[in-house]
C-alpha cells in the first residue's frame, strides 16, 4: 500500500515538473509540496532522490546542500530528461551560430622563409603575441636583435599583417601560417 501512495505521490511531482515547461527549481518544489499531499520537504526529497535513481527526473544544473533538508545535496533544478536534452540542444545550437558569426581573420599567403631576417622576426613573435603595446613591441623586437623596429612596424602597417589603435595597441589582423621556431644553441644540444 505504502508503494502504492509513493507511485502516485511520484506522478504528482512529475506533473508538476511537466506543468514548468519540463523543468522546475527543486526550492520552487518545496513551496509547493507544502500544499499537497506530500507537506514535508524531507518526503518531497525521497520522492525526488528516487525519480532520478530511475532516471525520471534529472538533475542538469547539479546539486546544492539545503539548511532545511540539514545540509543534505539536492537539485538545484529538476527536470525532465526530454526538456533537459532539448536545453541541452538549444544550446550546442546557439553556440555554433555565434561561432559562425565570429569573422574569421583572413589568412597571410606569404612564403615567410624568403623573408628578411628582422620581419621574420616580427612575424615571430606576432605569431605569439597578437595584441600588444607599440612601444613593448619595439623594445621586445629590439632585444631581438631586429635593427630599425620602426621600419618593420610601418612595413607590417602597410602590409595589412597588424593595425594599431588610437590608444597605442598594435592588433593582428591577419592569421599568420604556421611558423616554425628555430631551435635555439641550447635546444640542438
Amino acid at each position: 500500500m505504502l508503494s502504492d501512495k509513493f507511485t502516485t505521490l511520484a506522478e504528482m511531482v512529475k506533473e508538476r515538473v511537466r506543468e514548468g515547461r519540463g523543468r522546475v527549481a527543486f526550492r520552487e518544489l518545496i513551496k509547493w509540496a507544502e500544499g499537497t499531499e506530500i507537506g514535508s520537504p524531507f518526503v518531497l526529497y525521497a520522492i525526488v532522490k528516487d525519480l532520478l535513481d530511475r532516471e525520471e527526473l534529472v538533475a542538469p544544473e547539479g546539486y546544492e546542500e539545503l539548511p532545511e533538508l540539514m545540509t543534505w545535496p539536492v537539485p538545484k533544478v529538476v527536470s525532465l530528461p526530454e526538456a533537459a536534452r532539448a536545453v541541452e540542444e538549444a544550446e550546442e545550437t546557439e553556440a555554433k551560430e555565434l561561432v559562425e558569426e565570429v569573422p574569421q581573420k583572413p589568412r597571410l599567403e606569404l612564403d615567410v622563409e624568403r623573408l628578411d631576417e628582422d620581419l621574420k622576426k616580427a612575424l615571430y613573435y606576432l605569431s605569439e603575441y597578437w595584441s600588444v603595446g607599440e612601444i613593448r613591441f619595439k623594445v621586445d623586437l629590439k632585444r631581438l636583435g631586429v635593427r630599425d623596429p620602426d621600419k618593420i612596424l610601418l612595413k607590417l602597417l602597410d602590409m595589412g599583417v597588424v593595425e594599431l589603435t588610437a590608444s597605442g595597441v598594435l592588433n593582428l589582423k591577419v592569421e599568420l601560417p604556421k611558423l616554425k621556431k628555430r631551435p635555439s644553441l641550447s635546444e640542438l644540444l
